[in-house]
């Protein structure tokens, strides 16, 4: 799950809105906002003003939303505690998706970048999750989680323009992790490490599921031969997973997209390059070539690549170099489909387990 981000920015630009006279659009980092006109005729927020933007899915307490006015605004969803939050949601006006919350800052001389979380006492939704973890087993230490991926519209700036980069599909499922630690064979969700079920049930088991692919296993065993810890991330998807199925409305998919040996991951080029020469099946490639966030946006949009016709769920983007940033740790990035952002029913599955 990416971080909550809520920080003092500057609009970059106000257009009118195409299909309503009174109201514009605003472009704040990565992210569109619908704003007012006001009686004059100008939009409420300028290009270069400096505002406080709480982007979708953050959380704010009831007094503060009154005391701005945006109570309005905000959805009432029960979270993983089983408590009610108030929720920043997405929407579309007249056409146009519109995310977040911008607000003149309490304190003007705030500048660019801070953060104010703790002033408005912002948070982090956390919807409820669908536990299906009876077979979870104590973590190996070396077993390690995947990358928490931020999203780019929140770090706009973390990508070069013109820096070469993939950009691959992101799927709708569950995440996976399968490799050899220190001799033994581990499989498990994002979260958790799963018990090894029996040879029967491994065909039929979400997260073991990658280890009856004879090309998974040829892969991870060339890689045991020179490496203690060798793990395979990639995605489970169908209709036994998420309401969109790419095609599987029975049995698994599985799709690779990075991995991981010793402490460190590989380049692009040299996972792709292991993953052809076994057979391994990889997350669809959208594009590669020199980073633009117009053509990130571009490619999130429209239908997936993968069998049927359902929406995307937007794309993934990484450098074709492995590199690390102060901000964010490692560099890879998200960035959704405004119109899967806009779908309550998809995303309302978006968590499914630890």
């Amino acid at each position: 799950m990416s971080s909550v981000i809520a920080n003092v920015a500057e609009i970059e630009s106000v257009e009118p809105h195409p299909n309503a006279d009174r109201l514009f659009l605003a472009r704040i980092k990565g992210w569109q906002a619908v704003i007012r006109k006001r009686e004059d005729g100008s939009p409420e927020f300028a290009p270069g003003e400096r505002v406080v933007f709480i982007p979708p899915d953050s959380t704010l307490p009831r007094e503060m939303a009154e005391r701005l006015g945006v109570l309005n605004y905000l959805s009432e969803r029960t979270n993983v505690e089983g408590e009610r939050d108030l929720v920043v949601r997405q929407v579309r006006l007249r056409g146009e998706p519109s995310f977040g919350l911008l607000v003149r800052p309490d304190d003007p001389s705030w500048p660019v970048g801070t953060d104010v979380r703790e002033h408005y006492g912002i948070g982090k939704f956390r919807p409820p999750v669908r536990f299906s973890a009876g077979d979870a087993e104590p973590n190996h230490p070396l077993f390690q989680r995947y990358t928490e991926i931020e999203n780019l519209r929140n770090f706009p700036g973390i990508l070069a323009p013109g820096e070469e980069v993939v950009v691959s599909e992101k799927i709708h499922g569950t995440n996976v992790r399968i490799g050899w630690v220190e001799g033994e064979l581990l499989a498990g969700s994002h979260g958790l490490q799963r018990k090894r079920p029996a040879p029967e049930e491994m065909a039929t088991n979400t997260y073991w599921f990658p280890a009856t692919l004879e090309p998974v296993r040829s892969l991870l065993d060339e890689l045991r031969q020179s490496h203690p810890v060798a793990i395979l991330y990639g995605e489970i998807y169908g209709s036994r997973v998420q309401s969109l199925h790419y095609g599987r409305r029975d049995g698994l998919g599985f799709a690779a997209f990075d991995i991981l040996v010793g402490e460190h991951y590989l380049d692009y080029d040299d996972f792709t390059a292991l993953c052809r020469r076994h057979g391994v099946e990889t997350v669809p490639i959208l594009d590669r070539g020199p980073f633009s966030l117009e053509r990130i946006a571009e490619l999130s949009r429209g239908n997936t690549t993968l069998p049927d016709q359902h929406i995307r769920e937007g794309v993934v983007v990484r450098p074709v170099q492995e590199r690390f940033d102060p901000q964010i740790g490692r560099v890879i990035l998200k960035y959704l489909n405004d119109d899967y952002l806009l779908n309550d029913k998809l995303t309302a599955t978006d968590a499914t387990d630890l």
